[in-house]
């Protein structure tokens, strides 16, 4: 089964630049620019519909975590074959949305920071639901094959667990060392979280929610609080990690968590992409406002290209 969340790669990408309130494209082939969109806000994270047809993408506002003076309420539609805003959904009153994820019945989930909650959008009707969480979530992942949502807290010592059909929480998963970045393996069994006050990645089961191992981040132990950045490959070999403050980059043999990489980045790297070839990525970095192609098992850097300011998430379609 192909994780609607995480599909293989193609030969077009696009990314936000969330500084300069833009949406661009590039050939990933030649990494030429084929494309720009200007938001109507700061937009940081996306996904792809169904259908892959369209990307959903978040209208987060002119801010950062715990100091958005300026939130918005906004998630963008983006056509991606006339490479254009084509409509907002409004999720009700100003949450600051963020992480967002698709369920397998094509519904769209996403975090509302500022309500405590994360949403269940219905992408066609706009009709949203508000699900409490008890805290302030800036990232979730979805298990599709347990039926669970997973939301990280940056402020918390815990990840939240939902169940996708009831809707509600269901338990919690213990942090030590704060939640940052999230991300569930492709077959959905795999949970990582990434800690926020120490270079580390804890692994959990996502049905039994029991610890199996805990990662250091060989190159990036990371004493300073700082976000972290976790996904893995459509084909589920490889995870790769992110670290903000220490501009650093990791990767994992999925099967055996064994650090295959570990690589320098320009300043403030973020989220990850995969490549069509299934042996490249790609890597936002959000303060040198480039993006990054390299190797998954060796870490090596093969390609780089200039974005707008702010670059955060990118995806190969």
């Amino acid at each position: 089964m192909i994780d609607p969340n995480n599909r293989p790669g193609g030969p077009n990408l696009i990314l936000t630049a969330k500084s300069a309130n833009k949406i661009q494209f590039f050939d990933a082939a030649t990494l030429a620019p084929t494309g720009e969109i200007d938001m109507p806000g700061s937009t940081h994270e996306m996904i792809r519909s169904p259908d892959g047809k369209k990307i959903f993408a978040s209208v987060y506002g002119g801010g950062i975590f715990g100091k958005d003076k300026d939130p918005d309420r906004r998630i963008a539609v983006i056509d991606l074959a006339s490479k254009s805003l084509t409509r907002t959904i409004d999720v009700s009153d100003n949450l600051a949305p963020h992480s967002l994820m698709m369920d397998v019945r094509g519904l769209l989930w996403s975090t509302a920071e500022l309500g405590n909650a994360v949403l269940a959008i219905d992408p066609l009707s706009g009709k949203v639901e508000r699900i409490d969480v008890g805290g302030s979530p800036h990232w979730i992942a979805i298990s599709h094959s347990t039926g669970k949502l997973f939301a990280s807290f940056k402020t918390k010592e815990l990840v939240a667990v939902l169940d996708l059909n009831a809707r509600r929480v269901i338990g919690t998963i213990s942090i030590p060392y704060g939640a940052e970045g999230i991300a569930v393996a492709p077959d959905g069994e795999t949970l990582f979280v990434c800690a926020h006050r120490k270079g580390l990645v804890h692994v959990f089961d996502a049905r039994n929610h029991a610890l199996r191992q805990t990662l250091a981040i060989a190159g990036a132990p990371g004493e300073a609080n700082q976000l972290r950045r976790v996904r893995v490959s459509p084909d589920g070999r490889t995870v790769c990690v992110s670290s903000h403050v220490d501009s650093f980059a990791a990767a994992y043999e999925a099967d055996t968590l064994k650090q295959i990489a570990g690589f320098a980045t320009p300043k403030a790297p973020m989220g990850f992409g995969f490549a069509a070839d299934g042996v490249h990525a790609y890597l936002c970095c959000l303060d040198a406002a480039i993006a990054l192609e390299f190797e998954l098992a060796t870490g090596r850097i093969t390609r780089q290209f200039a974005t707008a300011a702010g670059c955060e998430f990118i995806i190969a379609y």
